[in-house]
């Protein structure tokens, strides 16, 4: 479910803007039907800044882009280095339990 502020990358070009395919652009509004969306596109600089009015289809979520990329990576890696993947998987998933903990246990008086 995508929503304000989340990171999106355009799933085609759209030349009137000079916007290609893998732009990248921050939510600033979603539509209530959840199918329509602003999203803000800027340069390298920060400068030329476009605010589109785009649907569902051609946005995709960068953390689905990343998650994608990486199960594509997974089926060529060989076994020793699939390993240290799912190593490094087991690192961080214990990194993030421990920082969840963190955020809920109470300030001490």
């Amino acid at each position: 479910m995508i929503k304000e502020l989340d990171v999106v990358t355009l799933t085609h070009d759209i030349q009137a803007h000079g916007l290609v395919k893998g732009s990248r652009g921050a939510v600033v509004h979603c539509y209530s039907d959840g199918q329509g969306f602003e999203v803000e596109f800027v340069d390298a600089a920060g400068d030329n800044a476009h605010v589109l009015t785009l649907e569902r289809s051609d946005i995709q979520l960068e953390r689905e882009l990343i998650q994608a990329q990486v199960i594509e990576l997974l089926h060529y890696l060989p076994e020793d280095l699939l390993a240290e993947v799912r190593d490094f998987a087991e690192f961080l998933r214990q990194r993030q339990m421990k920082n969840d903990t963190l955020e809920v246990e109470p300030e001490a008086v």
